[in-house]
């Protein structure tokens, strides 16, 4: 005997996901925008943020960069995707993160920090983004780099 649930009870069953839009921006360079949260680990993070109900993953990267930085980039294209299994700091839900190209912008670019979540903005070579990403930005990082360069966008599993 099957029992069917009501919609909504059979919705709640279903796994949850939170989802966040980041954007991978250089400069003429070759520099990489990387930011510091002001909260949690404090971590240098790319600029980003969880998107708002109804919102796309495209517009979540572009909103969050004007937001963080007061850069206006269009989101090109999908460079890579981070999925992090359920963990307690997110209860019972995963986290998808995309990390979208935002193109290249001019070497004297300045950034206007959101100070209510940022610390700190910093243009870098992409060596030294790796040594202030931890392990897993810095291998999204590495992914979204070989995405630029015409590999396929590969999706990391943390």
């Amino acid at each position: 005997m099957t029992i069917l649930l009501p919609k909504a009870e059979w919705l709640a069953t279903l796994p949850q996901a939170v989802a966040v839009g980041s954007m991978l921006v250089t400069d003429e360079d070759g520099l990489v925008l990387l930011v510091k949260a002001n909260y949690g680990a404090r971590a240098w993070q790319f600029p980003g943020g969880m998107l708002d109900p109804g919102e796309y993953p495209t517009v979540c990267a572009e909103r969050e960069l004007a937001e963080e930085t007061g850069l206006k980039c269009q989101a090109a294209g999908l460079l890579a995707v981070m999925w992090h299994i359920p963990k307690e700091s997110t209860g019972p839900r995963s986290v998808v993160q995309f990390l979208f190209d935002g193109g290249r912008v001019p070497a004297d670019t300045s950034v206007l920090l959101q100070e209510s979540e940022l610390s700190e903005a910093r243009w870098v070579r992409a060596a030294e983004a790796m040594r202030l990403l931890d392990d897993k930005r810095g291998a999204w990082l590495e992914a979204a780099l070989r995405a630029q360069q015409g590999e396929p966008v590969q999706v990391l599993a943390r």
